[in-house]
């Protein structure tokens, strides 16, 4: 029970790094080229973690609206470690709500194999998962006291039987 608990926590994670991270990652894909420097927004903190040292790093840019004091915050998951420097937030044109920083930009390919990473790992585990499930189930039956259960095993097809008639 412990083991569906941790894959339903699992496959959870993958579900809302999902969620939260690639409508805004499609947005920066095909918008790339139509940010400019942000007017309604400023950052009021940008802080990089960098996980196992050197294989993960998350980015979360944190701004607030310059009208009201509505605080938002975007996030970023890349490979290698965290770009170090200063950080510019951008707005779309003809949209001010969708941001994101000059460095998302830079490191917009890092993104998306990170997020295509992911996926691949969730869908290769699902079908290993589903694989053994089937494995388990055309295992032999052998009765509680551990003998096997009297049904006679299957003996493979050998290339010298092949063909010919058994009396």
């Amino acid at each position: 029970m412990k083991i569906v608990f941790g894959l339903l926590l699992f496959f959870g994670m993958i579900a809302i790094f999902i969620w939260n991270s690639v409508p805004r990652l499609m947005s920066d894909l095909w918008h790339a080229r139509e940010f400019v420097p942000a007017q309604n927004f400023t950052i009021t903190n940008y802080k990089c973690t960098n996980w196992n040292g050197f294989m993960f790093n998350e980015c979360t840019a944190t701004f607030v609206s310059r009208q009201g004091s509505e605080s938002r915050e975007i996030t970023d998951w890349r490979f290698g470690r965290a770009p170090g420097g200063p950080v510019q937030l951008l707005q779309l044109r003809d949209d001010a709500s969708s941001v994101t920083t000059d460095v998302s930009l830079q490191t917009l390919w890092n993104r998306l194999l990170v997020a295509v990473t992911l996926v691949l790992f969730g869908v290769f585990l699902a079908i290993t998962l589903i694989v053994k499930a089937f494995r388990a189930e055309d295992a032999p039956i052998s009765a509680p006291n551990g003998e096997p259960s009297g049904e006679p095993a299957l003996q493979p097809m050998g290339s010298a039987t092949f063909g010919k008639r058994q009396a």
